[in-house]
């Protein structure tokens, strides 16, 4: 084309064009394994984890020399694996062969950038009991800083020789014993005291060579998702998003359900473990993350959100972790007890490279950052590993004070930990911090600690059973398939994490008492320390967590409210065994207020209390036998559903009443029940909400009339949690 030419003609006359050509999304690549000699020149793409990068350097491609005996400046000497000069003095009467004096700044002295990377096999391409291997990739130009430490990536190239010789490095770059040993050579093969002018000067003898990568550009590897088995959407990615209509539609008709928006997304996550619903909402909520803050004095409050799951064994734990690991393309999985402090954070190391200079090792939750490092077996690792990572949990730094080097470092990660209670199996009748043997300050760094049993339930052992049964038998082609699939689920995420939600008014006062009522609260407590502020913190975190799975871009009260009962049920569950049942008018706030009415003034109180209606006594119910009573409740309402019977409060009751009559014996025990499974209902319908108001009762006065019906995507027999 006639005006690109004029273009460049034009931009050649004031400064000189450099153009580079490079390919991308090759149909194949090779492995790190595979690449041999001839493969040699050949264009091809390897993947890999990038383990470590070294600083930008300049590179001298063409060099232009003066002549220090004449003056006269050569130019065009293009360098061949180490500095360059012009063999002879084109100068006739000169002859000058070694005293030349680079111009740096000439204009056809041709510079340019380079980097050297580190790039490892991934972990599915290792074969058994073998190691993983790495292989040192250069990269120039533009190519330079496209990675960090951590990232997966696919790098397009070709395969080079580099000279492996002593006598061409440069003196710095030698081992002491090498120096001493060239220094100790009289041998007129390898140039004597004049220096090496060439590759034929040295003979054969020490001429050995060592495999090189030049990559020419560099992509993210997005096949990290499910392991090579299809593509992957990076859910912590900055760049912009694009939605296809039909994903948009799909994911706004799942948030406008409010009511159960939370539970539907939660069980997309890892699909092929049956029930822990709450465990899954805590990692749905660590996926999502909070908003991080930073205050006036340039404090920083992390929004990256903690979990930690202390579980008897074969409760999925490591499946879990598992899971998670291969969602994100920065998730690293550490095992407690064979990591070290170091191998965790950071170390300093010696490079036999850069002639032993001292060099910064990225640890896990380093390589992890932006992204979620999961640690089994968390309560193997000793105490003095563990309060390495004091630092990376809090502040998302990590500071090095190490021979001679000062740093402080990124550790931007959500930490997703699981151990093993301290007897092996979860006592109920004990504490939280009785149960486990990790210290106050790690255990208030985690914003949701989740405890998980292995309760010897008839049923739920039963729908186990057949869920695992089920997947071995037809393998992806299973009856319970998720709502949204693996990379669905990447894009929802991905997509609820461009909301950035504010604050309400109403929000921030229940946040309030909230964490008044924890503090107040002296049977739950949450290890030595107690409650301390972190709590509230975690509170705010998980509340702006809930936002954002909901589309919103404000916290209300309903996303508070889950926060609270997310970080409050199983813990309390587990350590009370017992569920306390109010009426609708015999909230904790209410009685709060009330008490605090009554101590002002006493007169005033004899007066309220004869003048206000009597409230429904509280009473309290063992998780068992609450699970018991629900269960009988669903399942008569499911089998009236598939009947096409409408089934109203006040049949319900009778029903129940009817299957407990043999067990009554006087009247208080008739009244007693009655309100029991009344209080029931109530709690199944507000807070579980496990069964829906399908019509309301037509008499106003009798609001026992009101039709229920069985929440849909509550199955039979399953385990009842809020």
């Amino acid at each position: 084309e006639p005006e690109l030419q004029d273009a460049i003609r034009k931009a050649r006359e004031t400064d000189e064009l450099k153009f580079s050509a490079a390919f991308y999304e090759l149909p194949t690549y090779s492995g790190i394994r595979d690449l041999r000699a001839d493969k040699l020149g050949r264009l091809v793409t390897i993947c890999g984890t990038v383990t470590r990068t070294t600083e930008v350097k300049p590179e001298l491609l063409v060099g232009t020399f003066q002549c220090n005996e004449c003056n006269r400046e050569v130019s065009g000497v293009v360098q061949q694996f180490k500095f360059t000069h012009p063999t002879l003095c084109p100068t006739r009467s000169c002859g000058n062969r070694t005293n030349w004096t680079l111009l740096t700044e000439a204009k056809t002295t041709r510079w340019g950038d380079w980097q050297r990377l580190r790039l490892q096999e991934s972990e599915n391409e290792v074969p058994a009991g073998a190691m993983p291997r790495s292989m040192d990739v250069i990269v120039r130009d533009e190519c330079t800083e496209r990675c960090k430490p951590g990232d997966k990536v696919l790098i397009s190239g070709s395969l080079i020789v580099v000279p492996d010789v002593p006598s061409l490095m440069n003196p710095s770059e030698l081992k002491q014993q090498v120096k001493r040993s060239l220094n100790t050579r009289s041998d007129s093969a390898y140039g004597g005291g004049e220096g090496v002018r060439g590759l034929k000067g040295l003979g054969n003898r020490d001429l050995t060579y060592k495999m090189a990568f030049f990559g020419t550009f560099i992509d993210e590897n997005s096949d990290w998702g499910s392991r090579g088995a299809g593509q992957g959407e990076n859910v912590r990615s900055d760049d912009k998003m694009y939605l296809s209509q039909a994903d948009k539609e799909k994911f706004q008709k799942i948030s406008n359900h409010k009511s159960d928006c939370f539970d539907v997304v939660a069980r997309c996550i890892a699909p092929q473990i049956h029930g822990h619903l709450e465990v899954k909402k805590g990692i749905l909520l660590m996926l999502v993350g909070a908003l991080g803050k930073r205050t006036q004095e340039g404090i920083k409050l992390r929004g990256d959100i903690n979990v930690c799951l202390l579980g008897d064994p074969a409760t999925a734990k490591s499946a879990m972790l598992k899971w998670t690991s291969t969602f994100l393309p920065r998730a690293v999985f550490a095992s407690g007890k064979t990591s070290t402090a170091a191998g965790l954070t950071a170390s300093v190391t010696r490079d036999m490279d850069l002639d032993g200079e001292r060099v910064i090792q990225p640890g896990a939750l380093m390589l992890a950052d932006n992204g979620i490092c999961c640690i089994d077996e968390f309560e193997r690792m000793d105490a003095k590993d563990q309060t390495a990572i004091h630092e990376a949990m809090e502040q998302q730094t990590i500071t090095l004070s190490k021979a001679g080097i000062q740093a402080t470092l990124n550790a931007r990660a959500s930490i997703l930990a699981s151990c093993l209670p301290k007897n092996t199996y979860y006592e109920p009748t004990q504490p939280l911090h009785k149960n486990c043997e990790l210290t106050p300050p790690i255990m208030s760094r985690f914003d949701l600690m989740f405890v998980m049993q292995d309760i010897h339930d008839e049923t739920n052992d039963n729908n186990v059973a057949r869920h695992i049964l089920d997947l071995h038998r037809r393998g992806e082609n299973a009856e319970t398939q998720p709502v949204l699939n693996q990379l669905e689920l990447q894009r929802y995420i991905r997509f609820a994490r461009f909301h950035r939600p504010k604050l309400t008014p109403g929000a921030h006062e229940r946040l309030v008492k909230c964490y008044k009522k924890l503090r107040e609260d002296r049977t739950y407590v949450r290890g030595a320390c107690g409650v301390t502020v972190r709590q509230l913190e975690s509170l705010m975190r998980l509340s702006e967590a809930i936002a954002r799975v909901h589309f919103e871009d404000k916290v209300t009260l309903e996303h508070v409210n889950m926060a609270f009962e997310l970080q409050m049920s199983t813990l309390k569950r587990a350590e009370r065994e017992n569920i306390d049942l109010e009426g609708p008018d015999a909230g904790g706030e209410a009685a709060a207020a009330d008490g605090a009415e009554a101590g002002a003034d006493d007169s005033a109180e004899g007066a309220g209390r004869a003048s206000a209606p009597a409230r429904p006594k509280r009473m309290k119910i063992t998780f068992p036998e609450y699970q018991r009573i629900g269960q009988m409740l669903t399942r008569y309402l499911w089998q009236k559903e598939e009947a096409g019977e409408e089934v109203k409060e006040e049949d319900l009751v009778a029903w129940y009443m009817e299957q407990v009559e043999q067990d009554i014996q006087t009247e208080a025990q008739l009244e007693e029940q009655q309100s029991l499974v009344q209080l029931i209902i109530n709690r199944m319908i507000d807070k579980d909400r496990v069964i829906l108001i399908y019509r309301q009762s037509e008499d106003p006065l009798r609001p026992e009339g009101r039709v229920l019906l069985k929440h849909p995507n509550y199955p039979v027999g399953e385990l009842i949690t809020s």
